[in-house]
Order: structure tokens, then sequence, then C-alpha cells
């Protein structure tokens, strides 16, 4: 049905004169109500509260479903932050271990640098066969000393590298 825009005002804006437009056109074809409706189906909405009832659900379990992954996300993030801190203080551990071995190997070193000095003096100034064999037990238990202390030491170093 066509809209009669003749007897509208042309200076309103485009709602207002749509509004007059189609006010007059009802009234002059308001042949709608002499017809009979008692023949036509009347629509079932029921599916659509159906649906929509369906879609409401839908929505609350997605809800929850990102509610329970937001928990799991920050709980993985402080899990993570505190793996964080143990592998950290970890590090700082076995960096203390090695600093400390390597002060023993350090002091090891100047032991035998400084036994070997004796040795060679000794060496020089007598050639008696006892204080040297004295020396070099006297150097063997430095040594063995030296590798007890530090066995602990390099086995935990070991399990830390592996």
């Amino acid at each position: 049905m066509a809209i009669d825009l003749r007897q509208i005002e042309p200076l309103g804006s485009k709602s207002v004169l749509l509004e007059q437009a189609m006010r007059r056109n009802r009234e002059q074809n308001n042949n709608f109500d002499d017809m009979d409706m008692s023949d036509m189906v009347e629509p079932d909405f029921e599916w659509l509260k159906e649906d929509k009832t369906a879609i409401q659900t839908l929505v609350r379990q997605m809800d929850d479903s990102i509610g329970t992954l937001a928990k799991n996300v920050r709980m993985i993030e402080e899990q993570g932050a505190q793996s964080k801190l143990k592998l950290e203080k970890e590090q700082q551990l076995l960096f203390k271990q090695i600093k400390t071995l390597n002060g023993l190997l350090k002091r090891q070193v100047d032991t035998f640098s400084s036994i070997e000095k004796r040795m060679s003096e000794i060496d020089v100034k007598q050639n008696n066969l006892i204080p040297q064999i004295g020396i070099g037990l006297i150097s063997g238990l430095m040594s063995a000393i030296a590798i007890l202390v530090s066995a602990p030491w390099l086995s935990v170093l070991m399990e830390n590298i592996r």
C-alpha cells in the first residue's frame, strides 16, 4: 500500500514527516478492522520461549566455565611465580656452593704449590730419603683431606647439574 505524501508539510524532520504520513494513511485505510480474522491461525511462540530458556542456560554455563577457567589461570600463575622463586633460591644456593667449592680448590692448589716449594727447598738442602718420604705422606694426607672435604660439594654439584 502506498503512502500519500502530498498533504505532509515538508519543513519537519524525516521521522516526523514519515510518522505524519503513516498516521494519515492509517486513518484513510481503516478497512482492516472490517476483515474477519477468525479463520487465521494464532502464532505459536512457545518455541521462542524454549529457545530463550536454552540460551539463558547456555550463557549461565559459559559464565561458570569462564569463571572456572579464570580461577585455574590465576592458580597456574601463582604456581608459576612460586616455582620461579624456588628456582631462583636453588640457583643462589648452587652459586654459593660453586663459590665455596672454588675456594676449597684454590686452597688445595695453594697448599700443593706451597708443599712443592718446600719440597724443592728441602730437596736442595738435603738429599735425605726420609724427609722426602715424610713430605710425600703429608702431601698425600692433604690431598685425601681435600678430596674428603670437597666430595659432598661435588656430589651436590653433580646432582644439580643433572
